[in-house]
């Protein structure tokens, strides 16, 4: 996957490929398929209460803590479905927003921005893969 940078506040996304990997996935909880569908339907429904604008208020105010445990949520979530390439760019994030990795306010934004991109794609993947299994 690239992530290329279309102009100082535009990011588009190249997906060159799936971002969801259900036989990771499905390897991480043994083959349980039952497993997998829950873990499937608890990240799709975590999706119904974020708040996308509330989040980038986060970051660019006093609310980093609540956005890095958003971010670390988000990240094993991923990590756990076979979404690779989000969880790494959760980690990415999440180390920023935890000051583990020294960052401008303008690249945490842009991460973020990216985290945020990569998360809308990840969904219809994930809705899926659950319809499918």
């Amino acid at each position: 996957m690239t992530i290329a940078k279309k102009s100082d506040s535009v990011y588009n996304l190249v997906v060159m490929e799936e971002l969801l990997d259900v036989q990771e996935g499905l390897s991480f909880v043994d083959g349980d398929k039952d497993l997998y569908k829950i873990l499937l339907e608890e990240f799709i429904s975590s999706e119904k209460d974020f708040n996308k604008e509330a989040f980038l208020q986060g970051i660019q105010g006093q609310g980093l803590e609540a956005a890095a445990k958003i971010v670390h949520k988000a990240k094993g979530a991923a990590f756990q479905l076979g979404a690779k390439s989000f969880g790494e760019k959760a980690q990415e994030l999440e180390d920023i927003l935890r000051k583990k990795i020294e960052k401008s306010p303008e690249a945490l934004l842009a991460t973020a921005k990216d985290f945020l991109a990569l998360r809308e794609i990840l969904l219809p993947q994930v809705k899926a893969a659950l319809k499918n299994l």
